[in-house]
């Protein structure tokens, strides 16, 4: 943590300045109070003395002078009466200020579970959102956590095998063959892999910041990621239409991000096809289908036949690394097939960053991921 500058080191300042200040207004006031009350006083003495015929005589004047000395106590009294109320009401109104600053420092230091309190008014509400922001981090830090843990297991598989088949080839335990350079080239192809997801998540970190919002041809946006993935779906036979319902509207949105979503759902879409076991002899093929029928929002699912998920895991799709079972898979495991799991966690960060939502059904065989975006922007919830 840098250095505190000289003028917010800790010191009371904003105590001391709240003190002068009362100071300075209840000097102000009993100024002006004694400087009209001895006015009134002297212009009442002189009244008294010229309706009653009296002289101002020494004894007069004496008494006036011993008026004005009490006066002058019942001053001083009331300042040193009023400082001392100034100061504790001023520490007793400075005190969640204070209680705010110490945590603040410690969530500058590292401890993210410090809260500051709350009181009412303004201060309560600068409290609250400094708990929200300590939250935010919190939250931040938990899930860098478990990324680390989870990159740390992800790498420690395939390296050990690795290294397990590198050992066996000095000892002699195996031989040099195709099965062996098959099984040393899918390890390489998964830890690829993981590059390449965590580039992606990396991508989807940096476009979760301020929405750069332009008029998107959904339909347009939707064949260019189908013609880029074009190549990985002639190898495996795979074919997607695309079918619109409603009149299709403007849609205002971020063109990076939702690429970003729609090549990460079609990829998705992909990797688990099967064919479809209504159609005999059909291939494995998947539908994108865009609902324009809702005023303020639209809906597109990517749909296809799968092999059913177990209602625990279904909930599960969206962390970061999980994977369901890998006889899910109708590709060949080479190449991006060897996912990790991170796909459709990419897409459920994209999509909020839209103010969107993402959910999962599926009904016997069909797999469908349905993402729902406001037209101007926003959720249209």
């Amino acid at each position: 943590m840098s250095e505190q500058p000289p003028h917010v080191k800790n010191l009371p300042v904003l105590l001391v300045q709240l003190v002068v200040a009362n100071i300075v207004v209840a000097g102000t006031v009993t100024a002006l109070l004694y400087w009209l009350f001895t006015g009134l006083m002297d212009a009442y003495f002189n009244s008294l003395t010229a309706e009653f015929g009296i002289s101002p005589t020494k004894l007069n004047s004496m008494f006036a002078m011993d008026v004005e000395q009490s006066l002058w106590w019942v001053i001083a009294l009331a300042l040193a009466l009023g400082i001392a109320l100034a100061l504790i009401l001023t520490r007793t109104l400075i005190r969640p200020i204070t209680q705010m600053v110490r945590a603040t420092e410690k969530i500058a230091q590292g401890e993210l579970s410090a809260r500051s309190p709350t009181p009412m008014g303004e201060l309560g509400k600068l409290g609250w959102h400094l708990n929200e922001m300590a939250s935010a981090l919190e939250r931040q830090e938990e899930e860098r956590q478990q990324l680390l843990r989870d990159l740390s297991h992800e790498l420690r598989t395939p390296l050990t095998n690795v290294k397990g088949y590198i050992e066996g080839l000095e000892d002699g335990v195996f031989q040099v063959g195709p099965e062996v350079f098959e099984v040393l080239n899918g390890e390489v192809r998964r830890l690829n892999a993981l590059i390449d997801d965590l580039s992606e998540l990396s991508i989807s970190e940096r476009l979760s910041g301020a929405l750069v919002l332009e008029p998107v041809n959904l339909r347009e946006e939707l064949a260019s990621v189908i013609a880029a993935h074009r190549a990985g779906m002639v190898e495996t036979g795979f074919e997607v239409r695309i079918e619109e319902s409603g009149i299709p509207g403007a849609l205002m949105s971020d063109k990076r991000r939702l690429r970003q979503i729609f090549s990460n759902a079609l990829s998705n879409m992909v990797r688990y096809a099967k064919p479809n076991h209504t159609t005999p002899n059909t291939g494995r093929e998947g539908l994108i289908s865009v609902d324009w029928r809702a005023r303020k929002e639209v809906n597109i699912c990517f749909e296809n036949w799968a092999e059913p998920i177990p209602q625990e895991q279904v909930k599960r799709l969206f962390d970061r690394f999980y994977r369901v079972d890998q006889s899910r898979s109708g590709t060949a495991q080479s190449g991006r097939s060897q996912n990790v799991g991170l796909g459709l966690a990419i897409v459920k960060r994209l999509v909020s960053a839209l103010g969107g939502t993402v959910r999962v059904n599926q009904t016997g065989g069909r797999f469908q991921l349905c993402i729902k975006l406001g037209r101007a922007g926003q959720s249209g919830d």
